[in-house]
């Protein structure tokens, strides 16, 4: 970012993914892909969005540094808070007027990593790097801090926290990535405590809390599962991650089940907290590929791109799951992890990319569906309130009874 302050995201660019010769922001030729089963032969995969709209936002004045961000907060009015990564400067993005303003005083340097709503509208930023509690105040655009963390130099590998989230109570847990110990925050206090027995090393990546109030630790380098309990202050473990970054945040399914978003593992991992039991399924084949998911609106999982350039698509809400893929951004490592706004897109942050980026997502063939069933109901509501033959018991007097009968339709 060249300067902080309020600054017009200009030259909005939109693109459909697969469209002929469509140009992007890595100055690639888009081509047309099909993924997933197609089990009625038209060429498009089943279960799975058929199309991607692909907008930027981009101000030639204005373009976001790499690594700039980690994280976003959605507030109530629907604006995005951004979280400072390297960036000195917290970014506010409102979707509905695509303008970026920025509230100089973040510290840089890897400092935050994701970031929580809190019950009174403030965001509590997560330490990464920082040796503070980044707290800001959207309604007076007010940023301070709460000393105590231990910053990213404290650990092998830096990188203390990486995620929060709120307790019931208000409270805020930090996710260990490297730090040895699970972080406490009480912002009513400004008090931070810890719990012992995080592995450290990368273990966890990002955390989900359960509606028992339990919190799950997503597993990146860990080779066991995280569940940390608030209201006794227990942490326990759950063995069967892969480690090797094996998974990149998670996403809570209606059903109460954790989806574990696939980094470099091959197979998508659903864990159920109700018996500790977890199932895979068949997921991306590269490395690094996806950087945090969405629930959507359907009820369906959107894994963001992280080095791929597709969007995943897992679909849980039958007996047996699936997944499938669609092109969605320009090229590798563009963005680092998104979330879905009020509207329905999807916002993704950006990690090498020179501005934010907004998915789209469409199912032609799921709208055309619903379409048909809509007029197809319409017809037997009308068909059963007007036919003569449902008809004539109570609205015809005899004289008109007896010609539609001679007319065989009584």
């Amino acid at each position: 970012m060249s300067a902080c302050g309020r600054q017009p995201l200009f030259a909005v660019k939109t693109g459909k993914m697969g469209a002929t010769n469509s140009r992007n922001l890595c100055g690639a030729k888009g081509g047309k892909r099909n993924f997933g089963g197609d089990g009625d032969g038209d060429g498009d995969a089943d279960g799975c969005y058929e199309k991607v709209t692909y907008t930027t936002a981009e101000n030639a004045d204005v373009r976001v540094n790499a690594n700039a961000y980690s994280g976003g907060v959605l507030l109530r009015d629907g604006r995005v808070v951004l979280v400072p990564y390297k960036s000195k400067c917290i970014a506010i993005f409102n979707p509905a007027t695509n303008f970026l303003s920025t509230i100089a005083g973040a510290p840089g340097g890897g400092a935050y990593s994701g970031g929580v709503l809190l019950p009174d509208g403030r965001v509590v930023f997560v330490p990464n790097n920082a040796t503070t509690i980044g707290i800001f105040d959207p309604a007076t655009n007010a940023y301070s801090v709460v000393a105590g963390a231990p910053g990213g130099a404290a650990y092998y590998g830096g990188a203390a926290y990486y995620g929060g989230v709120l307790l019931s109570d208000g409270r805020v847990v930090f996710v260990p990535h490297c730090a040895n110990a699970i972080g406490i925050f009480n912002p009513a206090t400004n008090e931070y405590s810890t719990v012992a027995g995080a592995p450290g090393d990368m273990a966890y990546m990002g955390g989900v809390r359960l509606p028992d109030g339990r919190v799950v630790f997503i597993p990146c380098n860990a080779k066991n599962i995280g569940l940390f309990d608030p209201a006794t202050n227990e942490y326990s473990t759950v063995a069967g991650a892969p480690g090797d970054m094996a998974y990149m945040g998670g996403v809570l399914l209606p059903d109460g089940r954790v989806v574990f978003v696939p980094c470099n593992a091959k197979a998508i991992n659903i864990f159920n907290p109700a018996t500790n039991a977890y199932s895979t399924i068949t997921g991306p084949q590269g490395r690094y590929t996806y950087a945090n998911g969405v629930l959507l609106r359907d009820g369906r999982v959107a894994f963001i791109p992280g080095c791929s350039k597709m969007v995943g698509i897992l679909d849980t809400r039958t007996a047996t799951s699936t997944y499938s893929e669609i092109p969605a951004v320009p090229c590798e490592w563009a963005y680092d992890g998104g979330m879905l706004l009020a509207d329905g897109r999807i916002l993704l942050f950006p990690w090498k990319a020179p501005s934010f980026g907004i998915l789209s997502l469409s199912d032609e063939k799921a709208r055309a569906r619903a379409l048909a069933r809509v007029e197809a109901v319409k017809e037997e509501l009308i068909a059963a309130a007007w036919h003569p033959k449902r008809m004539s018991d109570w609205c015809l007097d005899d004289d008109e009874r007896r010609e539609l009968a001679e007319m065989g339709l009584c």
